[in-house]
């Protein structure tokens, strides 16, 4: 046998390690696929928005009977969902629900009914952003190709996060940032590393779909932003980014505010969307600039256009409400891309009140502060703006700022279905002070090989396990079973020896290992069967002494936990 515990003559070597061929054969092909589809998809639903925008812009109504268009948008959306209701709900939340709790899987005619839905509601000026239903619209596709090609559970979990990567980046032509954000937006406090390496690829995928259509420039069309080191710039730094995090808190309680007054009201579902719609239009007529997205009000802030201090506070009241007002109506449409126009708001706010003439570099801490600590994204935050508006100088206070930003908002998040983080905190370091053998478990319920199917499912009677491992006449361990195989070759060949159904892969360690040693090993190791170790003597390194799970490391680890903080 091999280290591992193989059959040598059963297992060939391979020049390439498994995960080469994993990546090669999987991750590779289903990322580019859907960075193709998606990217796509999002390049056609950005055309879309234009196109019903052009047609509401060229519409020739009286100024104080603008506010029909919102609502007629809101109106079509929602008479949209109301026939695929499958699609309602806030895109981000409804992707991040399906990697937790529906094994990433989604309904198939959202993608359709989505795309149409979002695109009259921002086309039509209400207040959302493309995000969340480019979210949607990926993690959608990525749900279909997925189930097409029979992923497992944790497999879809990872490809909607690559689906969710590629679309962003296809919006915001941020190939890095977007697919960080997809990586952390499932939680509060942690990343999905898992699905580091499909999203970065299906991001560059998308992205190259982007930019085949729309070129090569950054998202946002600004000049340089310059940034000094010096004491005074880096304290307003500060400042925004705590007025960020204030302003992001405010902008929460608000928003899910208003989707609660919505959800009590009682009228079809569509009436609500055009009600929001035709409230967003009565926003709109005080602050025209906060209808639709708001790029070229944004891009000007940033290009240093000056505003009063009582404008630009205007702005920041009307788009806080008008973005609540859109979504927490029902309208399809993220609230991403409003805070960002909130943040870049606050920033400028702050730098007019202290008479700065240069406002463009604390418009975009604005933004990524506001980002960061709403979404609960404060890695992806300074990547990401630096790449939408293409000024790498500006990541150090953009870093600065969210990172205030992220600490004040606290638990608080715009997105509701987040987990706090992807695992248990414990300090793995503790697991340094033992060895397996205080972890293990023993006695073991072992299979001989010679035993008959009958005889094994009498020894296994005395405690159930889902799988044991199997010895020979010296205890020395030659291969494993699972409980639900013998019971299946019980009723066709009872007779039937267990070392002739037994599996020749299993993993086995020494019982002096170092506990952390063992943690990596199990956590490292390419084979399934790695949730179980068949642990051997380590003067011999093949005599059966006990089993170790992961159970078993996790309870040494709570123990250790306890034991060191008490």
């Amino acid at each position: 046998m091999d280290e591992g515990g193989r059959h040598s003559k059963s297992v060939p070597k391979r020049f390439l390690t498994a995960d080469f061929h994993e990546y090669l054969g999987k991750w590779i092909p289903l990322s580019i696929a859907v960075g193709i589809v998606g990217g796509l998809f999002s390049v056609g639903f950005q055309a879309l928005i234009v196109l019903i925008s052009d047609f509401a812009s060229s519409t020739s109504l009286p100024w104080y009977l603008i506010i029909l268009v919102p609502a007629a948008g809101g109106l079509v959306a929602g008479l949209i969902l109301t026939a695929f209701p499958q699609a309602r709900g806030f895109g981000n939340d409804e992707v991040i629900d399906a990697i937790h709790h529906r094994g990433g899987r989604l309904d198939w005619r959202l993608v359709p009914s989505i795309l149409l839905a979002s695109s009259f509601t921002i086309g039509s000026g209400g207040s959302a952003g493309r995000e969340s239903p480019a979210s949607l619209i990926g993690a959608g596709i990525s749900s279909v190709i997925g189930e097409r090609f029979g992923l497992s559970r944790s497999d879809m979990r990872i490809l909607i996060i690559a689906g969710t990567a590629a679309c962003f980046s296809a919006l915001f032509k941020a190939p890095l940032g977007c697919a960080v954000f997809a990586l952390e937006i499932p939680y509060k406090n942690d990343i999905e590393s898992r699905a580091a390496i499909p999203a970065l690829m299906a991001s560059i995928v998308g992205y190259l779909m982007a930019v085949s259509v729309f070129g090569l420039g950054p998202y946002m069309d600004v000049s340089d932003v310059a940034f000094s080191l010096d004491h005074t710039a880096l304290a307003i730094v500060a400042i925004v980014g705590a007025l960020a995090g204030l302003g992001g808190i405010a902008f929460i309680t608000l928003f899910k505010a208003t989707r609660g007054l919505f959800s009590k009201v009682r009228m079809p579902f569509a009436a609500k969307v055009a009600l929001g719609g035709l409230l967003t239009g009565v926003v709109g007529l005080a602050a025209p600039e906060v209808l639709g997205l708001g790029e070229a009000t944004m891009a000007g802030m940033i290009n240093g256009g000056a505003l009063a201090l009582s404008a630009l506070a205007l702005l920041l009241v009307a788009k806080m409400l008008a973005t609540s007002l859109t979504v927490g109506s029902g309208g399809a449409g993220g609230v991403f891309f409003p805070s960002l126009f909130i943040g870049g708001t606050i920033g400028a706010l702050t730098a007019t009140a202290l008479g700065l003439a240069d406002t463009g570099l604390y418009v975009v801490v604005g933004m990524g502060a506001m980002m960061a600590g709403v979404t609960k994204t404060p890695i992806a935050a300074p990547i990401m703006i630096t790449e939408i508006v293409g000024g790498y100088g500006v990541l150090i206070p953009v870093m600065i700022a969210s990172v205030l930003a992220y600490i004040l908002t606290g638990d608080y998040s715009i997105y509701q279905k987040q987990l706090t983080r992807r695992q248990f905190r414990f300090d793995i370091s503790t697991l340094g002070q033992i060895r397996v053998e205080d972890m293990m478990r023993t006695p073991v319920i072992a299979m001989r090989g010679g035993m008959t199917v009958t005889e094994a499912l009498v020894t296994a009677g005395r405690e159930a396990h889902y799988i044991y491992p199997v010895v020979d006449t010296e205890n020395r361990v030659i291969g494993q079973v699972k409980g639900e195989v013998l019971r299946r070759i019980a009723d066709s060949a009872p007779g039937a020896l267990v070392e002739d159904i037994m599996s020749l892969f299993f993993q086995r360690i020494p019982s002096d290992m170092e506990g952390v040693n063992a943690f990596e090993r199990m956590n490292s190791s390419c084979y399934p069967q790695a949730i179980r170790f068949m642990v051997v003597d380590p003067a011999d390194g093949e005599t059966l002494v006990g089993i170790l799970s992961r159970i078993d490391v996790l309870e040494a680890m709570e123990s250790l936990d306890e034991w060191h903080h008490s």
